[in-house]
C-alpha cells in the first residue's frame, strides 16, 4: 500500500512540474517580448522609414517632372494616335493615371490645397 501511494503521488506531481515549467517558459517569453516591444519607442513601426522615403521619392521634383512629361506624352499619343490598338490605349490610360497620381501632390499644392484643416 505504501508503494501505491508513493506511485500515485509521483504521477500527480509530474504534470504539476511540467505545468510549472511551461508557465515559467511562457512568462520568460512574454517578458522578453514586452521588453522588445517597449524598446521600439512610441508608436514607431519598422516600415515607417521606408514608407517615408518612398513618399519623398514620389513627391520630389524629379518624380514631378517625369510625371508631367509622361502625362503630356500619353495625352498627345491618345489625341493624335489614330491607329492605336486596344492594348496600347489601355497602357496609355495606365500611364496617364500613374502620372496624375504622382503629379497630384504638386497639382494640389499649386491650388493651395495642402495638408489637413483641423478645426
Amino acid at each position: 500500500m505504501g508503494q501505491n501511494n508513493a506511485r500515485t503521488a509521483s504521477i500527480v506531481r509530474r504534470p504539476r512540474v511540467a505545468a510549472a515549467r511551461r508557465m515559467l517558459l511562457a512568462a520568460a517569453v512574454a517578458a522578453t517580448a514586452m521588453n522588445e516591444a517597449h524598446a521600439t519607442g512610441a508608436g514607431g513601426l519598422p516600415w515607417d522609414g521606408a514608407i517615408a522615403t518612398l513618399q519623398n521619392d514620389l513627391t520630389g521634383p524629379v518624380a514631378t517632372g517625369i510625371s508631367v512629361i509622361a502625362f503630356l506624352a500619353a495625352g498627345a499619343a491618345l489625341v493624335f494616335g489614330e491607329e492605336l490598338g486596344g492594348i496600347a490605349k489601355k497602357a496609355l490610360y495606365v500611364v496617364l493615371g500613374v502620372a496624375f497620381i504622382v503629379m497630384g501632390n504638386s497639382f494640389l499644392a499649386a491650388l493651395g490645397l495642402t495638408g489637413t484643416l483641423v478645426i
